[in-house]
């Protein structure tokens, strides 16, 4: 069992990250988090009123994700991001180019 102190941070996750081509296309609505993120955070600093209380995953793949999870919750202190900040940009940044390079025209050689 957890003793005072002994939390000092707590990464409420949320499932896997939706989004994207090969993202979770099941798990939580946006909309239902910020009562659970409060409610693992209450009970977190419970144990440790200086824990920091930080999101992950699960449907806050955007920061239009993680902004509406800050400003819904009462006890969350930040947004921890992974595939997030990487996966989703580099999907849309490699099929952007692929698409440039498929529009390239040109005189096919004789």
């Amino acid at each position: 069992m957890a003793g005072r102190g002994s939390l000092a941070g707590i990464v409420c996750h949320l499932g896997l990250t939706a989004g994207g081509t090969i993202g979770a296309h099941t798990g939580r609505k946006l909309e239902e988090c910020p009562k659970l993120v409060d409610e693992w955070a209450e009970a977190a600093l419970d144990v440790n009123p200086e824990a920091i209380i930080l999101v992950h995953g699960g449907p806050v793949a955007e920061p239009q994700d993680a902004e509406f999870i800050l400003r819904s919750t009462k006890r969350c202190h930040g947004f921890y991001g992974a595939s997030s900040m990487e996966r989703p940009p580099t999907e849309r940044a490699m099929t952007d180019q692929t698409r440039r390079f498929k529009s390239i025209a040109f005189d096919e050689a004789s």
